[in-house]
């Protein structure tokens, strides 16, 4: 995926799955219980979790279908297979797998967020748009900001930069990330809009969420409007804060676009 640097606008989508790490064995002699089903399944889709993490797809595959021999409609899953799916570049399965998922779980915000990306990746914008929603839709849903700045990077991947603005700006209210920061900032700085493009990353760079690159980012827009006083501060903190960080080797050097 590729990521923002100092003077692109560039996005990222990100997704992850989560699960204990516990191993449990179940004797061949005797029907499995509901309890003793989910030892087994939670173990291996954390290992295949942790393989997808890590690229391993084809290894991963093999550890959900373990979880899918199990239990043939265990939508964590079939989630997950769908996104190994994608990452082979598999689209008929892909879809196949979401599509499951969904049928075995239509209330899991996770399942619609994962299959809208997949959607979105494919260009299929409308029903990517409508599966963001209905994750968006979950009140004990915990993630509403990750899907609120993946939705934004489609809308902008579509063509629709108002909206992706404004679910950035909506994210940032939620929980502020620096690549939440950048998108909304670099999409400003595009459209000619100085002035609410410096709004967002002085706001940014105010707060505890500040990164290096948000940092070397605003050193050179202060630059460019002249602004000494700015470029200093944010120069200092960014020297402070993150002193070995590859953003303050490149300002010493004055080499912005490493």
């Amino acid at each position: 995926m590729p990521t923002f640097c100092s003077n692109c606008a560039a996005q990222r989508i990100l997704w992850c799955f989560s699960a204990p790490l516990v191993w449990a064995s179940l004797s061949a002699c005797s029907a499995p219980t509901t309890h003793t089903v989910s030892q087994i399944t939670h173990p291996r889709l954390a290992l295949a979790t942790a393989y997808y993490q890590n690229g391993q797809f084809r290894v991963a595959l093999d550890e959900s279908q373990k979880v899918l021999g199990v239990l043939a409609d265990h939508a964590q899953a079939l989630s997950l297979q769908g996104l190994i799916y994608m990452r082979l570049g598999e689209p008929v399965l892909a879809q196949k797998s979401f599509l499951l998922a969904e049928k075995a779980a239509p209330l899991d915000a996770d399942i619609a967020h994962n299959h809208a990306v997949f959607l979105c990746e494919q260009g299929h914008y409308k029903d990517s748009f409508e599966r963001f929603e209905s994750a968006m839709s979950r009140p004990l849903y915990s993630e509403k900001a990750k899907t609120m700045w993946v939705w934004g990077v489609c809308s902008h991947k579509s063509g629709d930069v108002q909206s992706a603005q404004q679910l950035w700006a909506q994210s940032l209210t939620i929980k502020a990330t620096a690549e939440t920061a950048l998108a909304l900032a670099m999409s400003l700085k595009e459209q000619k809009q100085d002035a609410r493009a410096s709004e967002v990353l002085k706001n940014f760079n105010g707060s505890e969420a500040a990164s290096a690159e948000t940092l070397l980012l605003g050193v050179q827009w202060a630059r460019q409007s002249s602004d000494s006083e700015t470029s200093k501060r944010y120069a200092s903190i960014l020297r402070q804060r993150f002193p070995n960080s590859a953003q303050w080797g490149a300002l010493q050097r004055e080499a912005f676009d490493d």
